[in-house]
């Protein structure tokens, strides 16, 4: 190329239309540029509220399952309180049980020797009747019952203070 004082009116013309058609060229590349860095920013705004908002439901996940291990923990500690309030209950239920079957026995035991006394109307069938319940049940029998024994002397007791 030529220099712009010893250039003729031809070279100057076609100076000024390749200046012409580069400055629209680099116009066009800033435009492109300035477009390219609006979309760029527009989609780093879009990513940093995609960002935004994981962070946000990655929060939420977070506190759910946060509250999901408490309500979890809650279960299972209702859970281990119930277990131990049915192992309780079924020992107060065998207790309760073991119980009514002693009293059903006591009451039975009391009420035995009652009937081992029935027809009974003086003191001398009382001493017998006594005499032969205690051979029967005597402890050192094969079959006897130390508690019946008792039972019958307590009612012996009160039927000869009752003929006496």
């Amino acid at each position: 190329m030529t220099s712009i004082e010893n250039a003729d009116e031809q070279q100057l013309l076609e100076m000024k239309n390749w200046f012409f058609k580069e400055n629209i060229r680099i116009q066009q590349e800033k435009d492109m540029i300035f477009e390219e860095k609006r979309r760029l920013e527009q989609e780093k705004a879009k990513f940093e509220q995609e960002k935004a908002r994981f962070a946000l439901m990655r929060q939420r996940l977070d506190n759910d399952k946060e509250l999901f291990d408490k309500k979890t923990e809650v279960l299972i500690l209702e859970l281990r309180r119930l277990a131990n309030d049915r192992e309780r209950l079924a020992r107060d239920k065998a207790e309760f049980a073991a119980l009514k079957n002693k009293e059903v026995r006591r009451r039975e035991m009391e009420a035995m020797p009652r009937m081992f006394f029935v027809g009974v109307n003086n003191e001398l069938t009382l001493k017998k009747r006594y005499r032969d319940l205690l051979k029967i049940f005597h402890p050192d029998n094969a079959c006897g019952n130390s508690d019946a024994v008792l039972y019958i002397n307590k009612e012996y007791n009160a039927l000869k203070n009752l003929y006496s």
